[in-house]
């Protein structure tokens, strides 16, 4: 028997989801934490930040910034990159246009590279998500961070103080919540006069979380040694090369990951049989040498461990995090990540459709993370990456990889799947994000004519493709969107039908 998620439970105590419209949360799970639990997460939370004091702080920011997020009024939504490592200020990601689709009528919404309007009518007037102001970069041309382009667009940040002292406030909702995002709500809310809600954790936490090593750290305390893959430190290139060595004589496949890298971006995965071919000095200088190709800046620690392989999927929980005085996590969903080529690339998403008995242990482990993520101070949208390490579900192993305390690639059209349709589980969803595959350049507009009755029109059509980002269509250079269907296998049909018109002239 499977599920698409595990059902929530009577009297199970749900948190209370934000009322904003353009980030509506839908509790599909609601696992029961005892009190004896929650009282030791709060013991470890309370140690970590006697550790690190500064750790859920937000006090450097003022007295009119806050973390949160505001039921009503204007938004400044924005994707800056800027803070994960492998990320230059010149780099264009791709998917900033992923902002339109968490704003709403009168937000404020940030595109660092050419403005695609085409887009922008489509989810305006075909969506029907509201008119968003857009911020474009300045005419001189300048590559940088988008928020550090908002700063010093003294125009843009007129009209955003402006607008946040007409309607009493005013929200930042951030794709991740750096240092830079917090300096940005605390000077609107100088200029305005007005409190700055920012979705988003304090910046130390926000870098805590989204590094691989720390969150390493976190799953074996709350829940065991034994739900992670085997993961080491290496402090220095000769212990990398000593750690690596270590690990390719018990086990087949190997990684080193850049731990605050966003997915697999960071990944370096190695056969044993490589590693164990070369002397320590010959495998120091390889490694090194492969990380460089990254763009890795030098950093260490580096993390070490086993690729888990086989395994039986790659489940991602989706889970917004409200102020603890609102209750406990909310998760959303469980998803299977489509992951391809040797370092796990993703490539989509769609609901997992796991044993009942696999779907709760997801629900229960993963709130018991976040409810210790809670109480250290993090606030807003959050997603707990795993695998079912194993040949079989019924010996496989669950390992906790990765924490992505930000928006990603599923949670963003997951929340706008809850926006066109109530609950995401009423169409069940199958994103498709390729890139570096060759296509005929499209448009929005030649786009939209292509897929014709396979376009979903909300309020018209009951199922079809929702696009979801611009830029690698119109280069040629790949595709993203979203497919919705009755059932999921039905998306799955619906997802393969769009690639073959889409692609077509390819």
């Amino acid at each position: 028997m499977t599920t698409v998620i595990a059902e929530q439970r009577s009297g199970s105590a749900i948190g209370t989801p934000p009322t904003r419209g353009s980030l509506p949360v839908v509790p599909h799970a609601s696992p029961v934490v005892g009190a004896r639990e929650r009282a030791r997460l709060d013991e470890l939370a309370a140690r970590l930040l006697a550790d690190e004091p500064a750790l859920g702080g937000v006090a450097d920011f003022g007295d009119r910034v806050r973390a949160g997020l505001a039921p009503d009024g204007p938004a400044l939504i924005l994707e800056d990159h800027h803070g994960l490592a492998l990320f230059t200020p010149g780099h264009d990601p791709r998917t900033e246009y992923r902002a339109l689709l968490l704003a709403g009528h009168g937000d404020f919404v940030t595109i660092a590279g050419s403005r695609v309007e085409d887009f922008e009518a489509y989810c305006r007037d075909i969506l029907g998500l509201g008119r968003a102001e857009i911020i474009a970069p300045p005419p001189d041309g300048a590559t940088e961070r988008v928020t550090a382009m908002v700063l010093r667009d003294a125009d843009a940040m007129n009209r955003i103080a402006a607008c946040a002292r007409d309607h009493g406030g005013l929200s930042v909702i951030p794709y991740l919540g750096t240092a830079d995002v917090w300096l940005l709500a605390r000077e609107i809310a100088a200029r305005s006069g007005q409190l700055v809600h920012v979705a988003a954790p304090p910046p130390r936490l926000t870098q805590r979380v989204n590094d691989k090593l720390w969150f390493a750290d976190r799953v074996t305390e709350v829940l065991d040694r034994r739900a992670l893959p085997p993961t080491w430190y290496a402090f220095g290139p000769a212990a990398l090369a000593r750690e690596m060595a270590v690990l390719a004589r018990r086990h087949d496949q190997l990684v080193v990951k850049v731990p605050d890298s966003a997915g697999s971006q960071g990944n370096i995965v190695l056969s044993s049989a490589d590693v164990l071919a070369r002397s320590p000095g010959q495998l120091r200088d390889w490694l090194i040498q492969i990380l460089a190709s990254l763009s890795w800046d030098g950093g260490f620690p580096l993390l070490v461990g086993v690729w888990d392989t086989p395994t039986m999927g790659s489940p991602s929980v989706q889970i917004w995090v409200p102020e603890r005085a609102d209750g406990p996590p909310i998760i959303e969903g469980v998803f299977q990540q489509l992951v391809e080529g040797r370092r796990g690339t993703f490539v989509g998403a769609t609901p997992a459709e796991l044993p009942r008995a696999w779907m709760d242990r997801l629900a229960e482990e993963s709130m018991r993370i976040a409810l210790l993520l809670q109480a250290i101070g993090f606030y807003g949208r959050c997603g707990f990456d795993a695998v079912l390490a194993g040949r079989t579900q019924d010996v496989a192993e669950l390992h906790w990889i990765e924490c992505n305390g930000r928006w990603g690639g599923v949670s963003v059209p997951m929340t706008l799947a809850n926006r066109l349709i109530g609950d995401w589980r009423n169409r069940p969803f199958e994103i498709v994000q390729r890139q570096g595959i060759r296509i005929a350049p499209l448009s929005v507009t030649a786009a939209i004519e292509m897929l014709g009755d396979h376009l979903f029109r909300p309020g018209e059509t009951t199922e079809g493709i929702v696009l979801l980002t611009p830029q690698r269509m119109a280069e040629g250079s790949g595709i993203h969107f979203m497919a919705m269907g009755r059932t999921t296998g039905r998306a799955r049909a619906l997802a393969q039908e769009a690639l073959e018109v889409l692609c077509r002239d390819t």
